[in-house]
């Protein structure tokens, strides 16, 4: 019968994997697509219904695109940046700095790097919650996860922790974290804001408007704008709710039509290997220690990480994952390097 051709795929949920992937954001994406096109097997699993759930304010600039490896598409992108305003205490003093960027529409951008991971042969599983990863004599051997009612259990070599603040591989793992720092944000999504220069994004900064934080306008195209705040020990929407009060002459005809929230890293990195295990992006702290961006930074990360498997894979020596961390200080040099103006114009 035709159909008995079909139940053996539905078996691959239980097969070994050379490598896999927990979490398909920006950086497992990337990780998942440089060893599958290696010919190696690998999967992802993304514990969420869709991709790009997140709060994220959604710039990112010409590098990070270039850093996705596809060219940049009105099928993605609602809107061009040529710069940014930089707002300290004094808002008068703003600053505005050039740079090309893009704010993205964040889901069908991480639709578009899984269809590249996909089509490289790489498996995705939504709805793939990871409840717990098996240790063998400290190395991580197997991973058993509810994937739409299953509880099933697949084994692999190499295990990447994508998998965001919360990072079940980076906890289950024994990957140190006392360092580790997030910093709760608020984000709204508003219409009929009133901003001049819709081609430049803005970032406020100082204790009045965003304790040990800063808050941020993103136009998104001419009717929406990405509108969020991210505070350390204070009430984060209180905040921001504030801050749209003291600018009545962009918000004061403007209604918020989507509100989230979430955790983004600060500082404190974790070490990014254990045994054959990998961290990268949000889980392992890799952002831009000014301003929390982590979609540029999270693929970087990824792309390393997946290449690094490969070379790990080639020469059957798990001492080479050590080559991942090494090879992105380099990159993280040059990351941080291009913020060292911005931070120099913030002042709490």
């Amino acid at each position: 019968m035709w159909w008995l051709e079909i139940l053996p795929k539905a078996d691959q949920k239980h097969q070994d994997y050379d490598v896999l992937v927990i979490g398909a954001g920006p950086a497992g994406l990337m990780a998942a697509r440089k060893v599958a096109c290696e010919g190696y097997s690998v999967l992802m699993l993304e514990k969420e219904r869709d991709l790009g759930i997140k709060p994220c304010a959604e710039a990112i600039s010409e590098s990070d695109i270039a850093a996705a490896e596809i060219p940049a598409s009105s099928q993605f992108v609602t809107n061009n940046i040529d710069g940014a305003y930089v707002y300290p205490p004094d808002e008068s003093q703003s600053t505005k700095i050039m740079g090309k960027g893009y704010v993205l529409n964040k889901p069908l951008f991480l639709y578009a790097l899984a269809s590249k991971a996909v089509s490289q042969g790489a498996e995705l599983f939504m709805q793939g919650e990871v409840r717990e990863i098996v240790l063998e004599n400290g190395r991580a051997v197997a991973v058993k996860y509810k994937h739409k009612g299953q509880m099933l259990q697949t084994s692999f070599k190499i295990l990447i922790g994508a998998d965001g603040t919360g990072s079940i591989t980076s906890r289950s793992c024994g990957f140190e974290r006392s360092e580790y720092q997030v910093i709760p944000t608020i984000q709204y999504v508003m219409v009929n804001c009133n901003i001049p220069e819709k081609g430049l994004i803005r970032l406020y900064f100082g204790d009045d408007v965003a304790p040990k934080g800063y808050a941020w306008i993103f136009a998104k195209n001419e009717y929406a704008a990405n509108v969020g705040i991210g505070t350390l020990g204070s009430p984060t929407k209180l905040y921001l709710d504030k801050f749209i009060r003291n600018h009545p002459a962009i918000f004061g005809n403007a209604a918020i039509i989507k509100e989230g929230a979430g955790l983004v890293p600060v500082g404190g990195r974790i070490q990014t290997v254990k045994e054959n295990v990998m961290l990268c992006g949000d889980s392992a702290g890799q952002v831009v220690p000014v301003t929390g961006a982590g979609i540029g930074t999270s693929m970087t990360a990824g792309r390393i990480a997946g290449e690094t498997a490969v070379l790990t894979l080639k020469a059957d020596d798990m001492s080479l994952l050590n080559e991942y961390p090494k090879r992105y200080a380099k990159i993280e040099s040059c990351i941080h390097g291009d913020f060292n103006m911005l931070g120099g114009l913030i002042s709490y």
